[in-house]
C-alpha cells in the first residue's frame, strides 16, 4: 500500500455529516496556521496568536468571497491532539456550508485527510500508543456505558502501561539470561533456576488473566448476538417487537410471514444486544421461504445466545427441536421461551424434560408482556459478567487478544525448555519473542500494514 505522507497539512470535517448547529473542520500539520490564515479573515493573523485560544472571523474562498462566519481555535505543537500545529474551525453545521468551508481550506493548501489520519499522526508523534489510538474509535463507537468505560480506561493508557511493564519485565529477564551465558565458563549464576521458573510463571499468569477478559470485552464492544428461532407462528416476531418496544417486524396470523433476517439493536442493563428475528423453521418448497430458513440457521450458528420460541401446543415442534440441537454450537447459551401463556393451558410441561444443563426455560406471553421481564433477566444473566471495576483492564480487541495468546504460547515454550533442562540460550529466544509480541499491542513494534489496517477503520476527520 502507498505510504501515507506525514509532513504536509491535512484537513477534514471532524463532525458527523448532516445538519446541526455547528460543524468542526480540523487542520493539522507543520503549515496548519499558514494554510488557515489564507482562508481565515479575522482581527489578527492566526500565525501570531498563542495556543489554546479562540478567534472570531470569516472563511473566504479563493475568489475572496465570504463563505461563513466562524470561530477558529488554535493549538500549537506539541500541545495538540496530533502533536502538530492544529486549527479547529467551527462553522455553521449545514452540509453545504461545511463542505464549502472545507473546500476553501483545501484551496488554501490543505490536503484532504484519509480515514483516521489525525489519530495516526497522534500515534506517530508519541501522543498515544497504538492501544490508545484504537480506544479512540472504541469510545466513539461505544453503544453502552460499560463499553464507554472500558474504552476510556484504554484511552487513558491503562492497558498500554501494563503491557509495557510486562514487556520490560520479560526483557530484563532475557538480558539476565543472555548475560549469564557470557560467564558460563566462570560458573557464575545470576538467576537461580527456581527464580527463572517463578518469573516465567508470574508473567504468564498475568497475561492469561488479561486475555481471559476478552470474552466479556468482545460482548461489550460488539454486543451479544441473539437469535430468535422457532416454528412458524410460534411468536418470534411478536417477541422481537416486544423486546424492542416497537412494531419492527410484521405480525400476522398466517404462518411464514417472516421471510428475511431482521436485525435491530438494543441495550439491556448496559449490555448491547444485536437481536435477530428469523423465518419459521419448517420444510418448504417456496424459494423465498427456503432462503429465509437458510439465513436463519446460518445466523444461529454464529450467535452467542439462542432464544427458541415455543408454542407448547404445537406438537410438530418437537421434531424441529430435535433437528435444532444438532445445530447448536458448543459454548452457545440457549433460552427456551415458552410463548402464548395467555391462552395455553399445558404450560412448559413434558416438552422440556430433555433440556440440557445450563439451558434456561422461561414461560412468556409476547402478546400481553407476561414473563418478558423474566426473559430479559435470563438474557442478561447469559451474557453479563457483572460490573467491571473501573481499575480493571478488559481486552476488547481481537488483535490484542491474539498478541496476548501468542505471547503466552512463547512463555509456555520457554517454561518447557527450562523444565527439561535446556540452556538459557534456548529460553531467552522464546522470552524475547514473547516480549516482541506484547510490543505489537502498544505499537512499539509494528508494521505499516498493521497501521493501515487499524486506521482504515476510522472515520475521516478522526
Amino acid at each position: 500500500m502507498k505510504a501515507v505522507p506525514t509532513n504536509d497539512t491535512i484537513v477534514a470535517i471532524a463532525t458527523p455529516p448532516g445538519s446541526g448547529a455547528i460543524a468542526v473542520i480540523r487542520l493539522s500539520g507543520p503549515a496548519a496556521l499558514v494554510v488557515a490564515d489564507r482562508a481565515f479573515k479575522g482581527r489578527t493573523s492566526l500565525a501570531g496568536v498563542p495556543g489554546s485560544t479562540v478567534h472570531h472571523g470569516f472563511i473566504v474562498n479563493g475568489a475572496g468571497e465570504r463563505v461563513d462566519e466562524v470561530l477558529a481555535t488554535v493549538f500549537r505543537a506539541p500541545h495538540s491532539y496530533t502533536g502538530e500545529d492544529l486549527v479547529e474551525v467551527g462553522c455553521h453545521g449545514g452540509r453545504d456550508v461545511s463542505s464549502r468551508v472545507l473546500f476553501a481550506l483545501v484551496e488554501a493548501g490543505g490536503r484532504n485527510a484519509g480515514p483516521g489520519e489525525f489519530t495516526r499522526r497522534a500515534f506517530l508523534n508519541g501522543k498515544m500508543d497504538l492501544s490508545q489510538a484504537e480506544a479512540v474509535m472504541g469510545l466513539i463507537a461505544a453503544e453502552s456505558r460499560a463499553a464507554g468505560r472500558v474504552s476510556l480506561a484504554q484511552l487513558e493508557g491503562r492497558l498500554g502501561r501494563r503491557v509495557s511493564e510486562l514487556r520490560r519485565s520479560l526483557l530484563d529477564l532475557c538480558a539476565l539470561l543472555e548475560l549469564e551465558l557470557d560467564f558460563v565458563e566462570e560458573g557464575l549464576t545470576l538467576l537461580a533456576r527456581p527464580e527463572i521458573e517463578l518469573r516465567l510463571k508470574a508473567t504468564a499468569g498475568e497475561i492469561e488473566c488479561m486475555s481471559a477478559t476478552y470474552s466479556s470485552g468482545r460482548l461489550l464492544r460488539d454486543g451479544a448476538g441473539v437469535v430468535l428461532l422457532g416454528r412458524p407462528n410460534a411468536g418470534k416476531s411478536s417477541l422481537f417487537n416486544a423486546l424492542l418496544r416497537e412494531a419492527r417486524a410484521i405480525v400476522t396470523p398466517h404462518p411464514g410471514t417472516t421471510r428475511d433476517l431482521l436485525e435491530e439493536s438494543l441495550v439491556l442493563r448496559g449490555i448491547p444486544i444485536r437481536l435477530h428475528d428469523t423465518a419459521g423453521l419448517r420444510d418448504s418448497q417456496e424459494p423465498a421461504e427456503m432462503e429465509g430458513v437458510r439465513r436463519g440457521i446460518s445466523a444461529a450458528t454464529g450467535a452467542d445466545i439462542l432464544i427458541v420460541v415455543i408454542d407448547p401446543e404445537d406438537v410438530p415442534e418437537l421434531n424441529e427441536i430435535t433437528r435444532l440441537r444438532g445445530r447448536i454450537t458448543p459454548g452457545q447459551k440457549v433460552i427456551w421461551a415458552i410463548n402464548k401463556q395467555d391462552k395455553c393451558k399445558t404450560g412448559a410441561g413434558p416438552i422440556f424434560t430433555g433440556a440440557q444443563e445450563g439451558e434456561q426455560i422461561v414461560p412468556i406471553s409476547a402478546l400481553t408482556g407476561a414473563g418478558l421481564h423474566d426473559l430479559e433477566e435470563a438474557l442478561i444473566s447469559s451474557v453479563s459478567t457483572g460490573e467491571i471495576p473501573i481499575e480493571s483492564i478488559t481486552i476488547t480487541s481481537e488483535r490484542h487478544f491474539k498478541a496476548l495468546k501468542n505471547s503466552l504460547r512463547r512463555l509456555d515454550s520457554a517454561l518447557e525448555a527450562h523444565q527439561v533442562g535446556l540452556s538459557n540460550e534456548f529460553i531467552s529466544v522464546d522470552v524475547k519473542e514473547a516480549a516482541d509480541l506484547l510490543a505489537e499491542i502498544t505499537g512499539e513494534i509494528t508494521s505499516d500494514e498493521v497501521l493501515n489496517s487499524i486506521f482504515e477503520r476510522f472515520c475521516i476527520g478522526k
